[in-house]
């Protein structure tokens, strides 16, 4: 019994799958007024106009980005968005949004290069810091980066909350990508968000943020609403990003699934 169980709940993910592959392809079509976008290049090569700092940022994040797709099989809901994959204690995460999140564990899938991987443990859920941290089964065609190692140290994040400080970050917006943008700290509200003035639309969210040095400085939970007198715009220029000492990390050592 609990085999025709897995039989049938693995058949109606792929339909899910399968429809929400339609309805994104739909939307592509509607909103662009040509057929869905080619997907984005896996690997390209870096710019040498950017230091060695930099550049090293740059791979961290372009090779550390992956999309998660989170199902509701009792709401027949699905959505795409971002995350970071990252390792600890010799563990596999990846941390992403918790808006995010349709559905279970069982009903969340990592995406890279068209292979799916699975999720092992919902480790820890924080609605209102906004972020999601997945304990995943080990990805080979990507590179995690270390936990704590990545994280800035008190000097240096006196460096990241100043104006103007280069960042980067690698996601999915609109299912395109991978996508590498990027930008630069705009401002702060307390140490509660940063303000970065770069790109993000529907899909960026739960992307990882690197500094200019290479630390791993925070995740896009959002972009910015303003009104004006003809209705609500949005500001997708305007980037809000949680920093990454309110992720509580310790999780990963004590609610990890052996």
């Amino acid at each position: 019994m609990s085999g025709l169980i897995k039989l049938a709940r693995t058949i109606l993910y792929s339909c899910l799958l399968f429809s929400a592959g339609l309805f994104i392809s739909y939307s592509a079509f509607i909103d662009n007024s040509f057929t869905r976008h080619p997907p984005a290049e896996l690997d390209i090569s870096h710019s040498k106009y950017h230091s060695i700092s930099e550049r090293r940022a740059i791979k961290k994040s372009r090779q550390s980005a992956v999309q998660v797709i989170s199902i509701s099989f009792e709401n027949e809901s699905a959505s795409t968005f971002s995350g970071t994959y990252i390792k600890s204690n010799k563990n596999y995460f990846v941390l992403t949004v918790a808006h995010g999140l349709q559905g279970d564990c069982s009903e969340t899938k990592i995406i890279y290069d068209d292979e799916l991987y699975d999720c092992v443990k919902m480790i820890h859920v924080d609605q209102e810091l906004d972020y999601a941290l997945i304990q995943v089964e080990e990805i080979p065609a990507r590179t995690a980066i270390k936990i704590p190692r990545e994280i800035p140290n008190n000097r240096e994040w006196r460096r990241v909350f100043t104006l103007l400080h280069k960042v980067v970050y690698t996601g999915y917006p609109n299912t395109i990508g991978p996508l590498t943008f990027s930008g630069e700290i705009a401002g702060v509200a307390g140490y509660r968000y940063i303000y970065i003035n770069s790109y993000a639309w529907e899909g960026s969210s739960g992307s990882g943020v690197f500094d200019s040095d290479g630390n791993f400085i925070g995740y896009i939970v959002a972009v910015d609403i303003g009104k004006n007198d003809y209705g609500v715009q949005i500001l997708n220029n305007l980037v809000l990003v949680i920093p990454s000492f309110h992720v509580d990390w310790g999780k990963t050592i004590t609610e990890v699934e052996q």
